[in-house]
């Protein structure tokens, strides 16, 4: 759990969300199990494609502007076949996410840890394309994009956000990161991960 993450407003589009037992505020698409617990690592397939169709905000659930974000790693952002499995969301609520969300914005929280609780019959589906990065990356890459393409590759969808980019900043345990310190890390992590150069983001 971040520190003071009770002291940042919740936005305003985000506060008509319920919260779990912590006072966090279950995003629109996460899934629950049975027992009606949000599992925050976890889409909920169905509203998740549903958000795409309707080009929805994937935390808050209302509709996006032309102009939205995506989060990911370095090679969703950054990789020429970069994608995302999440669909994009609002500025306010993106911004709110990369401080308060323990899985990006908490140093070594283990996106697998909640997965190993639910069991495959319960309908929880957990997709990963082969650009979307490790399971918790370095850091993260924020970008805003006019629009976005939505790929099928075999049973997923994956998203491709509209380049050139509006706008990238990159982000670290909650905070952002200066531009030419960020991208420095970003191109270092993706030539770890893959194991050759990168193309330009835009």
């Amino acid at each position: 759990m971040t520190t003071g993450w009770r002291s940042i407003p919740i936005p305003e589009r985000m506060r008509h969300l319920d919260r779990d037992h912590r006072g966090y505020p279950i995003f629109a698409m996460a899934f629950r199990d049975r027992d009606g617990r949000p599992h925050f690592t976890i889409n909920d397939d169905l509203l998740r494609h549903q958000m795409l169709v309707e080009e929805r905000c994937s935390l808050c659930g209302t509709k996006l502007f032309r102009g939205r974000w995506f989060v990911g790693g370095p090679s969703s952002a950054l990789h020429p076949r970069g994608a995302y499995v999440d669909p994009p969301m609002h500025d306010e609520c993106v911004h709110y996410a990369l401080r308060v969300c323990p899985y990006l914005a908490t140093p070594g929280y283990n996106k697998l840890i909640e997965n190993r609780k639910v069991l495959p019959e319960s309908g929880a589906v957990f997709a990963r394309h082969e650009n979307v990065g490790p399971i918790q990356p370095s850091l993260f890459v924020a970008v805003l994009a006019r629009g976005q393409t939505v790929l099928s590759e075999g049973l997923g969808e994956y998203i491709k956000p509209k380049r050139p980019y509006m706008r990238m900043e990159y982000w670290r345990h909650g905070q952002r990161l200066d531009d030419a310190e960020g991208e420095r890390i970003a191109r270092q992590e993706m030539f770890v991960d893959t194991g050759e150069a990168t193309g330009e983001a835009t």
